[in-house]
């Protein structure tokens, strides 16, 4: 049977990877956003601490108390001595640092760049993993519709295929002319011109053979399909009952049958024994 079939394992990965990507370049921008907003905090606490020291220039005599207080407010690291004597304001430039140690501003003033260089990148990449997730989403959509469609057009190529078996091992004596025009509309083509040719005459044959055969189907399998036809194959069972001695005799059949749309229906265009 060449029966269409999708593949749950690979659709399913490429789905895990799509959403795995996702969620990274996500972790990715959260990240980026976090460092952003903490160097603006960072420049915050600097401009303020500027602003501490410009006022200490202007006003000397305010003391070294208030100038420490806004300092600290703004994450100041450096301590202002205490001393009974007014102190004077010291200079941003007479301020002591050591060569080891890094100032806090220093710091942050070197991380601000390299944060502004990774929020381009990382918001591309976010973009990125957004439309391959929505076009990988949107493949595996239509790939289902269509496995799910040439299914549903696999089974009714089967079953018109039983149908018509059904038909053609299925046969009464006492209606021989029904069963015969049942055969007929279920067929087209080359086979039900041939079957017309023949019909009178097996339908005698059936009536003479005082014959009652009764046929079922076991299996099918689409060998081949396509959007207007279909090969079937057909494993039929039966039991046949007439005047030379057969009571419920079995017998077993296995036919390849080609089934093609004629209008709005599927019927049987030949029927070939398989051995």
């Amino acid at each position: 049977m060449a029966d269409v079939g999708e593949r749950p394992q690979d659709s399913a990965k490429a789905k895990a990877d799509a959403i795995a990507l996702a969620e990274e370049a996500e972790a990715e921008a959260a990240e980026a956003e976090a460092l952003a907003a903490a160097a603006r905090a960072r420049a915050r606490a600097i401009k303020l601490r500027r602003a501490a020291q410009a006022q200490a220039e202007k006003e000397p005599e305010a003391g070294a108390e208030d100038t420490a207080a806004v300092a600290e407010a703004a994450g100041a690291s450096a301590e202002t001595p205490k001393t009974t004597e007014t102190p004077e304001a010291p200079q941003p430039s007479k301020l002591p640092k050591s060569p080891a140690t890094p100032t806090v501003s220093a710091t942050r003033r070197l991380r601000i760049p390299r944060l502004s260089g990774l929020s381009k990148p990382l918001g591309a990449a976010t973009v990125v993993a957004i439309c391959a997730l929505l076009g990988a989403s949107g493949w595996m959509l239509w790939h289902h519709h269509r496995v799910l469609a040439e299914r549903q057009q696999s089974a009714a190529y089967a079953a018109a295929a039983r149908q018509g078996v059904i038909n053609l091992t299925s046969l009464d004596f006492n209606k021989a002319k029904e069963d015969v025009q049942r055969v007929l509309d279920s067929a087209t083509g080359e086979f039900r011109d041939d079957f017309q040719r023949r019909a009178d005459d097996f339908a005698s044959v059936v009536k003479d053979s005082k014959a009652v055969t009764e046929g079922s189907v076991a299996a099918t399998a689409v060998e081949s399909m396509s959007k207007d036809s279909a090969v079937v194959l057909v494993l039929a069972n039966e039991r046949v009952t007439n005047s030379a001695g057969a009571k419920d005799d079995p017998r077993a059949f296995r036919f390849r049958v080609s089934v093609v749309r004629d209008g709005d229906q599927l019927k049987i265009s030949k029927v070939e024994f398989v051995l």
